[in-house]
């Protein structure tokens, strides 16, 4: 054998041996990406749950509150994966305990609850909302939108290895108000992965937050047509949308966002429409200066009758019941995980929902409350109306419909086989909680 011949299988060797080492390395890594850790507490009443932290590997813990349904067959029925986003509220207090989980705020009994039908997976996410915790003290460090979204997959992954027998159920990613934006980016990740379980049929989005520069160009109008604001207010609303319109079209997207949050205000105090809760339109209010992000706080405090806050709540009767450490605070790093959204939460996503109705077979399913402003639903439909993809003509051309239980009317539809749209009557962003028989009939629609 020649030393050319020799010299070069050495090199080979070497070569195939140093790439084995990199597989076996990286198939070690792939399972330190994550750890499920189930928590144990006493326990909060008598319906079946699980508990548990995704931890991720450096970052932090995703924590995740898995109920089944209570109905026969529970793996024939579809999981609901809730997202809420960075300004929502955490789905483990508001979907669970606020709208439609099996407990109300007080530990009482829901006998409307969704886990008499559905399989409910609520997520808190980003990272530092909820009881999900960060590991990193410093704010930089935060997880942006799509580094939250591997994290989701890894979620789900970790979900998956604790109920295997979910893994050919349905599964829906519901996304309300800015939960949306992970919910699209979860769902395209998901299409592209071949490794997780899951039959994921769709995306469930509601009153999204999916172009909201755009949606608020229909602002002044919906406002004065409502009678809250004079053509004076509208100029002024106007000249406020074409501002956060010139931001997100030059790519500023955390400066338009520092002026698209703070609409509340200035609308109460510039635009002559005093005390509007832009969650919930009609909800009367004090002229206090209002600290929440867009008055879903205020709304919720007014509505729940609860003995404590929220956080207090979470923290002193929620967590020691699953078992979660004293040095967990609930939502405690929320505006830190706000800021590292801020770089992307104004940039239109419109171009996600073209992608999966152009590339995958999922759904896509919308609804939206009519007494919502920052997601006012004129808005919302100039975008909807305007996607493009095969079927967009069909979707047009479908006559709309009435949603209607018990001679009452709860609402419109229009539905097509890819997408759909749903107009909710007498609900603003808490649909579910503001028109609980009006969704119930619209999930029985996309599911069934």
């Amino acid at each position: 054998m020649s030393k050319k011949i020799i010299i070069t299988l050495v090199t080979l060797g070497v070569i195939l041996g140093a790439s084995l080492g990199v597989l076996i390395w990286w198939l070690l890594r792939a399972d330190e990406l994550y750890e499920t850790i189930r928590l144990e507490g006493k326990g909060i009443g008598d319906v079946e749950y699980t508990a548990a932290y995704t931890r991720i590997s450096d970052q932090g813990n995703m924590f995740w509150w898995f109920y089944p349904t209570l109905s026969a067959s529970p793996t024939s029925r579809p999981v609901l994966m809730w997202l809420h986003g960075a300004t929502g509220t955490p789905p483990s207090f508001l979907a669970n305990f606020g709208m439609f989980g099996p407990y109300d705020n007080n530990i009482n009994r829901r006998n409307d609850s969704w886990v008499n039908d559905y399989n409910l997976l609520f997520v808190d996410a980003p990272l530092g909302t909820g009881f999900s915790s960060i590991v990193s003290n410093n704010t930089d460090d935060f997880p942006d939108i799509e580094q939250n979204v591997e994290h989701l997959l890894r979620t789900l992954q970790s979900f998956y290895s604790l109920h295997e027998e979910y893994n050919n159920s349905p599964i829906y990613i519901c996304g309300q108000g800015d939960g949306s934006q992970l919910a699209l980016s979860l769902a395209i990740r998901l299409s592209e992965e071949k490794d997780i379980s899951g039959n994921f049929k769709g995306v469930i989005l509601g009153n999204p937050i999916v172009s909201p520069a755009l949606v608020l160009t229909k602002l002044g109008f919906y406002l004065e047509e409502l009678g809250y604001i004079d053509e004076k207010g509208r100029a002024a609303i106007k000249n406020l949308s074409n501002t956060i319109t010139d931001l997100v079209s030059s790519e500023e997207y955390e400066s338009a966002f520092n002026h698209f949050i703070s609409l509340g205000s200035f609308i109460n105090e510039n635009a002559g429409a005093v005390a509007v809760n832009l969650d919930h339109i009609v909800e009367k209010m004090t002229r206090l200066p209002n600290q929440d992000y867009f008055g879903e706080m205020s709304y919720i405090e007014s509505e729940f009758n609860m003995k404590n806050n929220m956080n207090d709540f979470m923290d002193n009767v929620v967590a020691p019941a699953l078992g979660i450490e004293d040095s967990v605070k609930y939502d405690g790093r929320r505006d830190d995980a706000i800021h590292a959204f801020k770089k992307t939460y104004m940039k239109p996503n419109v171009d996600k929902v073209e992608h999966i109705l152009k590339n995958t077979n999922l759904s896509i399913s919308i609804y939206n409350g009519n007494l919502d402003a920052v997601s006012n639903t004129p808005g919302q439909l100039e975008w909807i109306n305007h996607l493009e993809w095969s079927g967009q003509s069909d979707f047009m051309n479908k006559t709309r419909e009435t949603l209607i239980f018990n001679n009452i009317i709860e609402g419109y539809f229009r539905e097509s086989e890819r997408l759909s749209f749903y107009w909710i009557n007498v609900a603003g962003l808490l649909v579910p909680y503001d028109n609980s028989i009006g969704i119930r009939r619209v999930l029985n629609r996309i599911v069934n």
